[in-house]
């Protein structure tokens, strides 16, 4: 994503003896020029003033008034005293999000107020800061989009430093050692100024930390600090890692959030990375449920399989697999099945010079990507791909190949999603209310496509039967259900769809007028099926029975292919 890199870290404090920068970087954008001008120098009333310096100045800021602040990917043109004064507010701003736009620079933040005392060797002594804030900056012109993931690394690393403060008065260390090499750095002859903050960052832990922010940001995207040893600091920059993962494949933080939010029980996880390095790269204090899911984890499987595997509630496998998905470890897809419907994706790299088709040799020796990938130009089932005749250690294989095309994002997937089309009094016209059908039409079973309650989410079944399971008398037509189902159709148009199907089988229309709030175009099959527990031939059978209303259309689902370009 363009201007989403940072471009400079900063650290403000507040305290009783004023606003003080302790730390910038990169610091280099401090030029040669500006360097022998000695900050110091503005804050010691009996430095001898030089007009020529005054005049310096004065033409240095009046041409980067009109030209941009940031250079070579650096913040130029603000002062220390100017930017500790942006950026270190007052307590009532505390504990909330900083975002400050001027021009074309953007600083974000999280300030947070520091406890007036600490508990130095069990005695009480008073602090000298009052508040602190670590500002991240970023062109204005960044997108909207990360915005959000830069405050919360900014919050993550404020909360981690105040922690460290109350507990060991480690902020205050660190000041004490960053102000006096300030100060030193101040008195020295012009002849033998150094940038102070080249200094600070080869003796200060924290400017170490600050400076390993600021490097991962830029290059991967992840961050794994440990602030004083102690506090263990995670974040990830999610387009960054998905880009690297899916090899410069663009993703907005947007889409991902999407399709976490789409994550359901009959969902399955594959994995992105190898399970052994993937639990080897979890953290000492990490959840046991997170290692035992990978342990389980398979894309045969879905994830109420998964949770039933793993001994875990539903809700803790969805926290877990929203967690790797976040992180760029897994991928959400649909069990791997003989129905499943795959095609090449219309972004795969079917060069024959492609380094995937190096890969894929070292994986299955033997074997053409090309010829592989011949096989998946048009829309087939799986299970057509399946030799009757092979052996079982083929057809494995067979399954191993599709997950490996899954992974590099060779294949994608198609669901078939259904749209009802009012019968026409005049050559087959669209009614204007189909699309208000799903929302107006309230069937027994129906709240189940919108509630974190539906049966099988809550792992309960107090409706897994259907509404014909209840009745007695099998040649008895359900007319409530009818009249619910076709109460938004003309009376001609009630008659054509009841006509649809023999009147000596009730059960057609009784499994119509069930599954109508789902024939909007906004639920696949496989949704259908596990919400409503209906097989697929059921499904099928209905559509062929009813193909003079319903209208089958086959697409990716938008909400999990977030690594397509559709």
């Amino acid at each position: 994503m363009v201007d989403s890199d940072p471009v400079g870290i900063f650290l403000v404090t507040s305290g009783s003896r004023g606003d003080r920068l302790l730390f910038r970087y990169p610091f280099e954008a401090e030029d040669d020029q500006a360097a022998k001008i000695k900050p110091g120098h503005d804050n010691n009333p009996y430095t001898l003033r030089i007009a020529e310096d005054y005049i310096y100045r004065g033409t240095e800021s009046s041409e980067s008034s009109s030209s941009s602040s940031i250079k070579n990917g650096m913040l130029v043109g603000y002062s220390r005293r100017l930017l500790s004064t942006l950026l270190a507010v007052k307590t009532s701003l505390c504990s909330q999000q900083f975002d400050l736009t001027i021009d074309d620079v953007r600083f974000l933040g999280y300030p947070v107020c520091v406890e007036n005392s600490r508990h130095t060797n069990g005695k009480r002594e008073q602090s000298t800061i009052i508040s602190f804030n670590v500002v991240i900056v970023l062109k204005a012109t960044a997108p909207a989009s990360v915005i959000p993931c830069y405050h919360n690394l900014t919050k993550r690393l404020a909360v981690a430093l105040r922690h460290e403060e109350r507990r060991c008065s480690y902020l205050t260390t660190m000041k004490h050692e960053m102000q006096a090499i300030q100060e030193e750095v101040a008195n020295r002859p012009e002849d033998s100024y150094e940038n102070p903050f080249k200094i600070i960052l080869q003796k200060c832990k924290l400017a170490k930390d600050l400076k390993t922010v600021y490097d991962n940001l830029c290059s991967t995207g992840v961050v794994q600090l440990s602030v004083n040893d102690w506090i263990q600091v995670s974040f990830c920059l999610p387009h960054k890692v998905h880009s690297t993962v899916h090899r410069g494949v663009e993703v907005e933080p947007e889409a991902i959030e999407r399709c976490i939010q789409a994550l359901r029980p009959y969902h399955g996880m594959l994995l992105l990375v190898n399970e052994t390095e993937l639990l080897a790269s979890l953290p000492p204090d990490g959840s046991p449920a997170l290692g035992r899911l990978i342990q389980v984890a398979s894309p045969l499987k879905s994830l109420h399989n998964l949770a039933a595997d793993a001994d875990l509630s539903l809700a803790q496998v969805f926290h877990l697999v929203s967690h790797l998905v976040y992180w760029a470890k897994a991928m959400i897809v649909y069990p791997l099945c003989e129905s499943n419907v795959y095609v090449l994706a219309p972004d795969a790299d079917t060069s024959v010079n492609s380094i995937l088709v190096e890969e894929f040799v070292e994986e299955f020796p033997g074997m053409s990507l090309p010829a592989v990938l011949a096989d998946y130009s048009l829309p087939t089932p799986l299970g057509e791909h399946r030799d009757i005749l092979g052996l079982p250690q083929q057809q494995a294989q067979q399954v191993l190949i599709v997950v490996w095309m899954l992974k590099h994002r060779l294949l994608m997937q198609l669901h078939t999603y259904i749209f009802l089309i009012s019968p026409a009094e005049n050559d087959h016209k669209q009614s204007a209310h189909v699309a208000s059908i799903s929302e107006e039409v309230h069937v027994s079973d129906a709240a189940s496509v919108t509630s974190g309650d539906s049966p099988s989410a809550s792992g309960t079944y107090p409706n897994s039967k259907s509404p014909s399971d209840n009745l007695s008398d099998e040649s008895y037509i359900p007319r409530h259900i009818a009249d619910m189902a076709l109460a938004h159709f003309s009376a001609q148009d009630r008659d054509s769809i009841k006509a649809q199907v023999k009147a000596s089988n009730p059960d057609d229309l009784r499994l119509f007028g069930r599954l109508v709030p789902y024939f909007n175009g906004q639920h696949h099959l496989e949704e259908i099926m596990y919400y409503e527990n209906v097989r697929r031939s059921q499904l099928l059978t209905l559509l062929d029975k009813f193909r003079g209303i319903l209208v089958p259309c086959t697409h990716p689902d938008p909400a999990t292919a977030v690594h397509v370009k559709l």
